[in-house]
Order: structure tokens, then sequence, then C-alpha cells
């Protein structure tokens, strides 16, 4: 269940998608992302700017002469509106949020499914490489394919796949093993 504040941000994220298509179509709207990712990545790493766009002291006009004076020139025009918006909206807190939001819709628009492999030791580009045109072709859809490494599964892999989790790791049939033998 989405909270009030996540579909704010979902509202700003699709506002801002639509602007993105209609002015400059997909390469903009990647351009976008690019910014989103690169404006709460810089403000996580100064926390004292971050406090400053967070304090309630401080007016939203203040806030907008920091961000435009720290990214003009380095983010596309509607990038900087979005954000300038936001903080005249006293909105600025939920940025993190419409980022995820807007990757979301953009990989919605583009067909393309995010996926998590966590295997038991690492994998070789030719092998993740085989997964992800295996999984590509069984799903009909381009694949985001994150690979982690996990000692802790013994062997084998987990794939999770939105809400889905394909366990095929030694550690998951041991678990299943021992749940067997503890209900006879």
């Amino acid at each position: 269940m989405k909270t009030e504040l996540s579909m704010v941000a979902a509202r700003y994220a699709k506002a801002v998608l639509l602007l993105a298509f209609k002015e400059g179509g997909d390469k903009l709207a990647d351009t976008v992302l690019a910014d989103l990712v690169l404006i709460n990545s810089e403000i996580g790493k100064f926390p004292a700017f971050e406090q400053i766009l967070h304090h309630p002291s401080i007016t939203p006009e203040q806030k907008r002469d920091s961000i435009v004076k720290a990214f003009k020139g380095h983010i596309n025009d509607l990038s900087l509106r979005l954000v300038e918006l936001m903080l005249d909206k006293r909105r600025f807190a939920l940025l993190k949020s419409v980022e995820v939001q807007f990757r979301e819709l953009l990989n919605k628009h583009k067909n393309i499914l995010k996926a998590d492999l966590m295997c038991a030791e690492p994998l070789t580009d030719k092998a993740v490489a085989d997964i992800k045109a295996r999984l590509t072709e069984h799903l009909g859809k381009k694949l985001d394919l994150a690979v982690q490494v996990d000692p802790s599964l013994i062997g084998g892999m987990v794939l999770r796949l939105g809400d889905q989790v394909l366990d095929g790791s030694l550690k998951g049939r041991l678990r299943e093993l021992e749940r067997t033998l503890l209900s006879v």
C-alpha cells in the first residue's frame, strides 16, 4: 500500500516524465533520470547542504538559489525546474522518492524489468550474459540485472524478479529439507 507521500512523489515523477517525453523523448527522460541520481547523490555526500535544504527557517527562495548555484549548467533545465518547483512547494524531501518512482515509470515505458541475482560465487561476464539472455527470452522483456555475491548461499543462486523469488541455492534447499524433516 502506498503512503500519501509516495503517491505525491509518483505524481511529480509522472508529470516530469510526461514533460520529458513531450520535450525530448526517451533521450531527455534518460537525462532527467541521470540528473535526479546526480542531485540525490551529491546532496547525500554533503550532510550540511542537506540540512540547509530541509531547514524550516531557510526560505524556499534561498534554497532555490543554493540549488541553482550548485547545479545550473550541470543538469538539464527540466530537471532544474522540477527541483525548483519541489523547493517552492516544500516537497524537496520527496526528491529521492521521485527518483525511484521516475525510474520505475521509465523502466515500465521501456519494457525493462529490474531483477537481482545473488550467487554464492562470482560469475564470469559470459555466465551473467547467458543468464540475462535466457531470462530476457523467457520473460519477453529487457532485463536490468544486478548481480551480487552472497557466500552464505553456500552454492547456487537466488533470483528476485519484482516480488517473485526463485531460490535455487543450496542454503534454500537445506532450509526446505529442514522444514520437511521437522514436519514429520
